[in-house]
């Protein structure tokens, strides 16, 4: 069977496993046929003659098992959208089901036996996109709204998907596209006094292009953050308290503690939000010179954390002195560049700890003062966390921008060929040499929505997506 547009698809919609409900969901010419065959509504109405947007209760039934109760597969709900109005503006149909693996491998097998193919992943994304109801940027969006782990994650996922991202972009692109329009009219009309072609009008719009471009480019980090997160790597000396920190920071037991320096000996993870910033938490072996085997693997693996980390809480403890693994580690972090924010816990017992000893080694860091035995100072460090990381710059509720490495690249692409515009401008180059650079920013920016898209580059996008979606 082919792969084309003109199949219709099926796949399950849901997770597999057991719950209230699961969706199959078709999406093609021939759905509506193919629930013809499986579907028994109670007043025993075809699908084919339901209204669009209207949902029917019944049976889905196996008429290979002939006729009795031994051809009924599940009991189910029925939605009909009609093409054009539909996620793909094709005919869709989904059918709710009991979800389990069971019923939703049944429904799905009757489906493809009656004339449908399993769907690619991202497939009914991907038709959504080739017959016009979204761009590029609202596909992308889709799949970050799947993976959004905080409400401002999914809220600039939500604003990308509305189309305002696509917007910005269309607008610079319609900028150049009159910039350009411009140039080849001074290059057929080059006898003719043309107003409104004064060179430096045209090459101050494209410095004017280039601007927006760099900014969202500059805000791209905002945007990588959103969607994937940070890791924080939570470090110290042997019990200093990171496990008590994770377990505080967590709200729950996560990680084992006790007063037996060690007892942490491999890296756990958890995935947190921390205002409004999804965190992978990292809870590492404490650092120290062993001979034990187990241990020594422990620390060689913080290592390697400490090294990937986006952001290190280097744990200090209140109740005693510097020690020379502590001052190790605070060595490592300084020649590794690392940013760091330092934790002093244990606050709760007596002070023992230099303050000034270490402001030495952090003199423009300010300290967190916590104790997470009793869950003090928690919240401010939660605080210190997120002006970390959005550099006191966070984003709101309207953020729109880069989202991925694919619309990243494009936009240096757009960026460089404006430059390279702008320099051939400078060195009095002719029209028609410089409307190259302009006609590839152009389709640079038509790649990002998907006017220019190559097929390699759907995939790209695509790829990322699971079956049903």
């Amino acid at each position: 069977m082919g792969t084309g547009m003109d199949d219709t698809i099926v796949a399950v919609s849901t997770p597999i496993g057991e719950g209230g409900i699961g969706i199959v969901r078709l999406s093609g010419k021939a759905s509506l046929k193919i629930s013809d065959k499986i579907f028994l509504s109670k007043d025993g109405k075809r699908p084919s003659k339901f209204k669009t947007y209207t949902v029917h209760y019944g049976h889905v039934i196996d008429n290979r098992a002939g006729k009795g109760e031994d051809r009924l597969v599940d009991e189910v709900i029925l939605t009909v959208m009609r093409s054009p109005r539909s996620y793909t503006k094709e005919d869709v149909v989904e059918i709710n089901c009991h979800s389990g693996i069971a019923p939703l491998k049944k429904i799905l097998d009757l489906c493809l036996i009656n004339g449908a193919r399993l769907a690619e992943p991202g497939e009914f994304t991907k038709r959504a996109f080739l017959n016009g109801r979204i761009d590029a940027l609202q596909a992308e969006a889709v799949l970050d709204i799947i993976k959004a782990k905080t409400d401002l994650s999914l809220r600039s996922a939500l604003n990308n998907l509305e189309g305002l991202f696509s917007k910005k972009i269309n607008e610079l692109r319609e900028k150049l596209m009159q910039v350009f329009a411009c140039m080849e009219a001074s290059i057929d009309f080059s006898d003719q006094d043309l107003r409104g072609l004064k060179r430096d009008n045209i090459f101050k719009t494209l410095a004017g292009v280039r601007h927006e471009i760099e900014k969202l480019i500059s805000g791209s980090s905002h945007g990588r953050i959103l969607r994937q997160g940070i890791k924080a790597v939570i470090c110290g000396s042997p019990n200093v308290g990171k496990s008590s920190l994770m377990n505080a920071i967590l709200k729950e037991s996560r990680s084992i503690v006790t007063h037996i320096p060690g007892t942490t000996r491999d890296a756990i993870e958890e995935v947190v939000n921390i205002k409004g910033i999804a965190v992978t938490l990292v809870d590492t072996a404490g650092i120290t010179d062993t001979d034990h085997l187990v241990e020594k693997e422990g620390i060689r693996r913080s290592h390697v954390y400490l090294k990937n980390a986006d952001l290190i809480l280097l744990v200090l403890d209140w109740s005693r002195k510097l020690n020379k693994d502590d001052l190790d580690i605070i060595k490592r972090i300084k020649d590794n560049k690392r940013e760091a924010a330092v934790v002093i816990n244990k606050t709760d017992l007596r002070k023992k700890l230099d303050i000034g000893k270490i402001k030495k080694f952090f003199p423009k860091n300010s300290f967190t003062r916590v104790s997470a035995l009793n869950m003090k100072g928690v919240d401010s460090l939660e605080n210190k966390i997120r002006n970390m990381v959005w550099k006191g710059k966070a984003p709101g509720p309207g953020f729109i921008g880069v989202s991925n490495e694919r619309q990243l690249d494009i936009l240096r692409r757009a960026s460089l060929d404006i430059d390279e515009a702008i320099k051939a401008h400078k060195g009095k180059l002719s029209m028609d040499c410089i409307s190259v650079y302009v006609r590839a920013s152009i389709e640079s920016l038509g790649e990002i929505t998907g006017h220019t898209i190559t097929e390699k580059a759907l995939d790209r996008i695509f790829s990322e997506f699971c079956i049903g979606k």
